[in-house]
């Protein structure tokens, strides 16, 4: 929808044409904002994050009518979407953190998942020191992730305690998968009807 096809269904009072066209379009990225969100949200398995505070819009005005939705944040501890803790297991391994043996080998890792419509899976990383499971912990200053160690350079080093990370909300709404391309079609449609919505409100002369 552009400035000339406004001006055509205002007919005598296409003078406000740049008007109506800046509440559509604005109208229509709020719309698409709360879209967007939801449809994240039914997609992807995470909890505690209000998508819609990190979805910031740049309004359109009456000489530039053009909205746009910012999406900025960093990626996302994987304790935020769903998870199971893992269980210990009954053999014996030797912690390099605190240099002794301990019981707890063999048990199941912790698991978890991003998409609603996949199944739990472990976490497990490799870089070159075999696989290892992840293990939900709480840390001193009272934040809560999902981590697993690092490989040592040999046996009773200390290894480094890495958090799991998973999607940034940017690449959860710019999914033309799951996200941007379900909700694309509607943001058409919807300035479409707030088109024909605010033209109306410009003949009876409410704006």
């Amino acid at each position: 929808m552009n400035l000339e096809q406004v001006e055509r269904k205002l007919g005598a009072f296409k003078q406000k044409a740049p008007k109506v066209l800046k509440l559509a379009v604005n109208d229509t990225a709020r719309k698409a904002r709360s879209r967007l969100a939801k449809e994240a949200q039914k997609k992807y398995a995470i909890k505690g994050v209000a998508l819609n505070k990190y979805m910031h819009i740049k309004f359109g005005s009456n000489s530039n009518p053009a909205a746009t939705i910012y999406v900025k944040s960093k990626t996302i501890p994987l304790y935020k979407f769903k998870r199971r803790s893992g269980t210990l297991g009954s053999g014996r391994y030797f912690n390099p953190t605190l240099k002794r043996y301990q019981v707890g080998k063999g048990g199941r890792g912790a698991q978890g998942h991003q998409l609603k419509d996949s199944s739990l899976r472990a976490f497990e990383l490799d870089d070159g020191g075999g696989k290892r499971k992840a293990f939900i912990a709480s840390m001193g200053s009272g934040h809560t992730g999902i981590f697993q160690r690092r490989a040592g350079k040999k046996r009773g080093d200390k290894r480094e305690v890495k958090e799991l990370m998973g999607s940034s909300i940017p690449v959860m709404i710019g999914s033309e998968k799951r996200v941007y391309g379900v909700v694309e079609p509607h943001i058409k449609s919807d300035l479409k009807e707030a088109v024909n919505r605010h033209v109306s409100r410009a003949i009876r002369g409410e704006i």
